[in-house]
């Protein structure tokens, strides 16, 4: 490969990376590409990736913004390989532009985001974290909580992690009602899925999971007039993107009893430290849908697989075209 267009330096923004298995650093390092790791023990800041990305053509990246300041500070950035599903922090005008290729890990982190679907949902439904809080607390108060079994569940998106969650639920003997910019009809009457428009689902659901990407239709797709639909025995499960939802609104619609609970695992601001903190019916964890050992290992292998293949000049497994 040309020199100019080989890749010889990568930023590793995203936090942690290669203490689970040290294997992408060292396909880097047999491939001669030297990498500098996040300094910052964090979530690296946009003004941060800026200033650490200055001498690198690469950038394996997490959730941050990569907007102009990014781009303007890495005149020779090839190509950004996202650990992860979520692609709303890139400025892909810009990517286009300075003809930076993206690329990303859509498969490996999808079981295990459904899979925490699927605890937050019988959380929910059971308030088991309620439960064990008030335990803590000194208080034995057993929480009469709702079966899942025989209920009706809405998915809103069924992509990859939408179709695995559908997948978990059937011991549950479960109705799905499901809604999608781009229905897969063959799956859904495979799994004897009903397609709805989206206030049937909200109206009919005893539980609501979110699973679609952030993208100008879905900024709060979940606002004040969308939680009015939702039935008051419901739960909410966002473990998508956090500006999906309307945070205040959700606070409101939780105090006033619109809706009995929710599982929130995204937030439009992170880390997260807002009022929903401190209502008792919503159950919070930090960003964690990918966060096992098997799916991070992947995740940041298969990052790393994508950089190797643009420096061998080989077509990228996982590029976003735009």
């Amino acid at each position: 490969m040309d020199k100019a267009t080989s890749i010889k330096k990568v930023f590793i923004s995203t936090h942690p990376f290669g203490e689970i298995s040290t294997e992408p650093l060292d396909l880097l390092e047999a491939e001669g590409i030297s990498y500098k790791l996040n300094p910052y023990g964090r979530k690296i800041t946009t003004q941060e990736l800026a200033t650490q990305i200055i001498d690198c053509d690469a950038l394996i990246a997490g959730t941050e913004i990569i907007d102009a300041s990014v781009f303007e500070n890495a005149p020779d950035l090839k190509l950004i390989s996202r650990v992860g599903i979520g692609l709303d922090g890139v400025d892909f005008d810009l990517a286009k532009m300075r003809n930076v290729k993206v690329a990303f890990t859509p498969d490996a982190p999808t079981v295990a985001v459904a899979e925490l679907c699927m605890g937050l949902i019988l959380d929910c439904l059971r308030r088991i974290t309620a439960t064990d809080r008030h335990l803590r607390e000194g208080k034995w108060h057993r929480h009469m909580g709702g079966l899942l079994y025989g209920k009706t569940v809405g998915i809103i998106g069924l992509g990859r992690i939408g179709k695995t969650l559908v997948h978990l639920l059937q011991p549950f003997n479960v109705n799905i009602l499901a809604n999608d910019i781009d229905p897969d009809m063959a799956f859904g009457h495979m799994m004897g899925i009903e397609w709805v428009d989206k206030d049937s689902l909200l109206e009919n659901s005893d539980v609501v999971s979110l699973n679609i990407p952030l993208t100008e239709s879905t900024f709060h797709l979940i606002d004040d007039n969308a939680l009015k639909k939702m039935r008051s025995t419901a739960v909410l499960i966002n473990t998508a993107r956090g500006p999906v939802v309307d945070e205040l609104a959700l606070l409101s619609a939780l105090e006033e009893g619109m809706i009995a609970g929710a599982a929130i695992d995204v937030f439009e601001n992170e880390p997260y430290d807002g009022p929903l903190s401190q209502c008792e019916s919503v159950v919070l964890t930090c960003h964690m849908g990918a966060s096992t050992r098997e799916s991070r290992q992947r995740m940041e292998l298969e990052a790393t697989e994508e950089i190797i293949r643009y420096n061998c000049n080989e077509k990228l497994k996982n590029e976003v075209l735009f």
